[in-house]
């Protein structure tokens, strides 16, 4: 075998992954092979929640990018404006950066990345995984896959497309006067009729302060069209589409109970799946690969690969948690209750500061849960008697 483990993908999930085996197992002979060449550009919004920090932390990495730091995370629905402020809960980066920074950071501990190195096959036998690539064949004992929605990992794994699919545009503007504190980020739910959202997250392009909006539409509940979402959101602030270079991507999320490995081959990330009712990902691809690499390193210890259990796995971790309640949300708003939802909404005050304290990572109090769910309850009860 020329690797252990050969990670396909060199952007949050792949590098974490790698990071995490690394710190677990540092003799493990594994390799990141990523398609482009860094700094490769990956349109993204660029939020992370806190909760990514603190997870790479433990491993004393930091990530040293040009960021926005985020102290408030805002939500409109049911016309009014809901804040919740939690200082240092995440920040706003550019992906061309960040990705190459913490690229940066696994070659300098010793992990071999390989950019430029696209793959054009995975084929399984019992013996291992041949992976081809333009500069030869690798052999390994199992893959990551961490190559994002329209990655061949899945589709070598015998997965398809999945179901729950998004539609994303975005592009960047000058700021406007009715914007919010440039240390907050903004989910606009006030379209009734979208299903999905639109969006202001401070950014900085080139040294330059500037708002990435845009507008993240689920398509999975049926068609539309998220590059006139856009437009419609931008004429509603006073802007024109036509002034700004438009950048459009796809994200899958998350289905229940599908599974997210095969033999040998294990999904992360984008490939497996991440939350579809808000699209987060960077944050979850990190937290994917600190459940990799221990997972991966008992794997190579006892020298099993049929990965049956990964799914059960994450299932039972607090990314899993997150994706179940997430889910759960994703269902109730965009059904037949969304009228009486948005209704009570903004009074769910609790319930949304233990979301922003969860994204921020900050421990999730049981208590505090409760609470929000009991209001959301209380809430619901009074809309249901008023209608």
């Amino acid at each position: 075998m020329d690797f252990d483990v050969v990670i396909v993908g060199g952007g949050p999930a792949g590098l974490s992954t790698a990071l995490h085996l690394q710190h677990i197992a540092p003799s493990t002979r594994m390799v990141v092979l990523e398609a482009e060449r860094y700094p490769r550009e990956k349109i993204c919004a660029g939020g992370i929640g806190a909760r990514a920090f603190r997870i790479l932390e433990r491993l004393d990495v930091e990530v040293d990018c040009p960021r926005v730091n985020l102290d408030a995370v805002a939500m409109r629905v049911g016309g009014e404006t809901m804040v919740v402020r939690v200082p240092g809960c995440g920040a706003v980066v550019r992906r061309i950066e960040h990705d190459h920074a913490m690229a940066k950071v696994a070659m300098a501990r010793g992990i071999e990345v390989r950019d430029g190195t696209p793959v054009s096959s995975i084929v399984v036998d019992d013996a291992g995984v041949r992976i081809t690539t333009p500069t030869g064949d690798l052999r390994a004992r199992c893959v990551v896959g961490a190559d994002g929605v329209g990655g061949i990992t899945r589709r070598a794994a015998g997965m398809g497309k999945g179901e729950l699919r998004a539609q994303v545009v975005e592009l960047d503007t000058e700021g406007l006067p009715d914007d919010l504190p440039r240390d907050t980020c903004v989910f606009d739910f006030a379209t009734s009729d979208l299903r999905g959202y639109a969006w202001d997250f401070p950014t900085v392009v080139n040294g330059a302060p500037l708002q990435c909006r845009g507008a993240y539409v689920i398509r999975n509940l049926g068609p539309d069209d998220a590059r006139a979402r856009c437009a419609q959101y931008l004429a509603s602030r006073g802007l024109d589409i036509a002034n700004y270079r438009i950048k459009q991507f796809a994200e899958r999320g998350l289905e229940p109970g599908v599974p997210i490995s095969s033999p040998r081959i294990l999904l992360v990330g984008e490939a497996a799946g991440i939350d579809i009712a808000t699209g987060e990902g960077i944050g979850q691809a990190i937290e994917y690969g600190s459940i990799a690499g221990p997972y991966l390193a008992r794997a190579l210890a006892e020298q099993s690969f049929g990965f049956s259990d990964w799914r059960r796995r994450i299932d039972r971790h607090h990314l899993g948690f997150q994706f179940q309640i997430r889910h759960g949300c994703y269902r109730a708003f965009y059904g037949r209750r969304r009228p009486k939802i948005e209704r009570v909404m903004p009074s769910l005050t609790k319930l949304f500061q233990v979301g922003v304290e969860d994204f921020a990572g900050l421990p999730m109090s049981k208590l505090a849960l409760a609470h929000g769910a009991a209001q959301f309850v209380t809430a619901f009860a009074r809309a249901k008697l008023m209608a």
